[in-house]
């Protein structure tokens, strides 16, 4: 029997989505299923790269308008309109004029992709669609599965804003895939159909994380001493990644382990970033100079080896001062054996059991980090063995191969009588 065609569809190219999707796209049994991937966007990244790579054949849809407008605009009074009419009129009339502002972009940006994605669609004899948008921004693919009578999957890895116009638009989704219990009940309470949801866990490939390196070698790259306590945070430059706390708890624990070092792994804010990106950035350059911590923070930019760099590392990070959908980064250091420290918000609550195979602390507390990180470092044999029970329950639980079994699975339903 020929493989049926899943067409991935994405407008990120970069971060945990983008990795999700190179995850699955190459994973999927080709006997079965033959993955496309549409890009909704004309930014680069390496990871069109891997895809070519694996033969994948990937699409790109020509753009009609561009949604994101100018690069640098012209800044302007905050007008809290939204805010106004929901003070004189209520609540009610606030989600009637969002609800219009999203029909008015959807007339703009979204409509005239329609045609785009239904012959997309036909061309490539597509028997599925499997969008990483969310309802606000990905009502175009939504639109053109209907209209070709194809299955519809979104796949949601966060918790967009979104108005009564957008939920609408949930009656044309088959399924949804949530990447954790808290996405899943942000969507439902949102007012997407219960019955419609299936969450599935985000996964790893093991075996990037669990194959030998030489951590003598990344210490040496890092200028840290065998002895040195090594801490990383791995993450791009973003606003709400925690860099800022991260810091701030490095300054702190150094008071302990005064030969202590951070590591920041990922790349800061790129050219037309978003102001708060660029404010961040600015703010944790700063930081550094401020707290005195120049000499033990160390920022490696983007990293394509980062299961390498991992392995040098005594504790891992993950300092998201709002909740994280699902962390990616917290699996992947309990892959690795290390011990994490991560907030305690969002899907990072279906992942660690406090104590255990990690340690939890509140978002936004730099303090319960450095606590946190001290606690590990002074207790060898306790970090090891948390290290040993995060990997095995990484892999009992959140392997790639989990992943894909059980969106191939959910497929599966749509095919098999």
């Amino acid at each position: 029997m020929k493989p049926r065609r899943i067409l991935y569809v994405t407008r990120i190219v970069e971060g945990g989505v983008a990795v999700v999707v190179d995850r699955l796209a190459r994973g999927l049994d080709r006997d079965r299923y033959e993955p496309i991937v549409l890009f909704d966007t004309h930014k680069q990244s390496h990871i069109r790269e891997k895809l070519s790579e694996s033969g994948i054949k990937t699409i790109d849809l020509k753009k009609c308008k561009e949604e994101q407008g100018p690069r640098s605009p012209a800044p302007r009074k905050n007008r809290d309109i939204g805010g106004r009419i929901e003070a004189c009129f209520g609540e009610r009339a606030c989600e009637f004029y969002f609800s219009l502002k999203a029909f008015r972009k959807f007339l703009l940006f979204q409509a005239p992709r329609i045609k785009l994605f239904v012959q997309a669609i036909r061309e490539n004899k597509i028997d599925l669609i499997h969008t990483h948008n969310d309802l606000p921004r990905g009502k175009s693919e939504i639109i053109a599965a209907r209209i070709t009578g194809v299955p519809c999957i979104s796949h949601n890895h966060g918790y967009p804003k979104m108005t009564l116009f957008d939920i609408f638009f949930a009656w044309f989704v088959d399924t949804f895939i949530f990447i954790s219990k808290d996405v899943e009940k942000y969507h439902i309470d949102k007012g997407k159909p219960r019955a419609k949801a299936a969450i599935i866990h985000n996964g790893v490939n093991l075996s990037q994380f669990t194959r030998y390196y030489d951590a003598a070698q990344v210490r040496k790259e890092f200028h840290c001493k065998p002895d040195d306590p090594l801490i990383g945070l791995i993450g791009r430059i973003d606003w709400w990644k925690g860099h800022d706390y991260f810091l701030e708890a490095i300054a702190c624990a150094a008071r302990k382990f005064p030969d202590l070092k951070g590591v920041i792994i990922g790349e800061f804010e790129k050219e037309g970033a978003v102001n708060l990106n660029r404010k961040h950035t600015q703010k944790v350059k700063s930081l550094v100079k401020s707290l005195g911590i120049e000499h033990k923070i160390i920022f490696t930019g983007f990293r394509s080896d980062v299961s390498r760099l991992m392995s040098g590392l005594d504790v891992v990070v993950h300092a998201s001062s709002e909740p994280e959908p699902f962390g990616l980064v917290v699996i992947e250091g309990m892959a690795a054996g290390k011990p994490v420290v991560a907030t305690a918000a969002g899907g990072v609550l279906d992942i660690i059991e406090n104590g255990v195979n990690g340690l939890l602390v509140p978002c936004k507390d730099s303090t319960a980090i450095a606590d946190a990180i001290i606690t590990i470092l002074s207790a060898p044999e306790k970090a090891k063995q948390m290290g040993y029970a995060g990997r095995r329950y990484v892999e009992e639980n959140f392997s790639i191969e989990h992943q894909i079994t059980a969106v191939q699975s959910l497929y599966d339903s749509f095919f098999l009588p």
